[in-house]
């Protein structure tokens, strides 16, 4: 009996035991969150300088245009001859990006615009054939011209395709080209002085849209910011800026009196082109795990 009484006191001990331990708050570990992916995609804008190879081949065809007057008669003789320049339009450059990229697995494709202020400049020496001073010798009385431009700017809308080594980004680039072009021309006789001899002058500045088509490579560094290296190849097409000057003189011959005008101008035909290399910065406004 006593025995009996020992095993239901246990039982009834065990039993509240189990039930307390129900009531009892359960402690679970939290969930760590998921590490945010890194993507490519999202708005950037940075700043960019480097430092540019342009070419300017240019030919240059020069009029001149003498009448000779006598009392009642003249004779007019005309002279058309053609000369060549070749400027290189070195120079360094500095500007600034915008741009967004979209990213799908490891491709990305996005569009970036840029636009660039430049210090790239180049100048040739051209000899007229007909004159006889094809080597620039420089003779007093042959002409003798220069034709100089300055790349004032350019710009450029370009869209861009790539692949991601996780944080590196491969890409090609092409689009839109536009830039900004001074060209100054002078052309005269060789150590004669205006007005008997007229020197032709002529300055211009003309906007060209042509294409860029290069390749860059870009790597995040942490907080947002990424740095780039980046070649175009742009061509503005072709320009065709001018020059002209007139003088004139009287020689006495006996009773008569020779009056002389010469009419001189000089007309070129360029096709302007764009070698860059630049390095640059940019901060992504929407990456994660930066």
């Amino acid at each position: 009996m006593r025995a009996l009484l020992r095993g239901s006191v246990v039982i009834a001990a065990m039993a509240g035991g189990t039930a307390l331990a129900a009531d009892l708050p359960v402690y679970k570990a939290p969930v760590a969150a998921p590490a945010p992916v890194f993507t490519w995609t999202g708005l950037y804008v940075g700043a960019n300088g480097g430092y540019g190879w342009g070419h300017a081949s240019t030919d240059i065809t020069e009029t001149q245009v003498t009448t000779a007057t006598v009392g009642a008669a003249s004779a007019t003789v005309t002279t058309t001859s053609v000369g060549h320049g070749d400027p290189k339009l070195n120079g360094g450059f500095g500007g600034v990006q915008a741009g967004y990229n979209w990213q799908t697995n490891r491709f990305v494709w996005g569009l970036e615009g840029d636009i660039q202020g430049t210090g790239q400049r180049g100048g040739a020496t051209f000899c007229p054939a007909a004159t006889g001073a094809t080597a620039c010798t420089g003779a007093v009385g042959t002409t003798m011209g220069t034709v100089n431009y300055s790349l004032q700017w350019f710009s450029t809308v370009r869209g861009r395709v790539g692949v991601t080594f996780d944080r590196v980004l491969l890409y090609g680039t092409g689009g839109l080209a536009v830039a900004g072009i001074k060209t100054d021309i002078t052309d005269g006789f060789v150590g004669l002085l205006p007005p008997a001899f007229p020197v032709a002058a002529g300055s211009s500045t003309a906007v060209r849209a042509g294409w860029a088509a290069g390749a860059g490579v870009e790597g995040a560094i942490g907080n947002g910011w990424s740095i780039k290296a980046e070649y175009l190849h742009m061509d503005f097409g072709s320009i065709n800026p001018s020059a002209s000057g007139t003088g004139g003189f009287s020689v006495p011959i006996g009773n008569l009196v020779v009056n002389t005008t010469i009419a001189l101008s000089a007309s070129s035909h360029a096709r302007l082109t764009d070698d860059v290399f630049r390095v640059g910065v940019n901060y992504n406004f929407d990456w994660a795990g930066l």
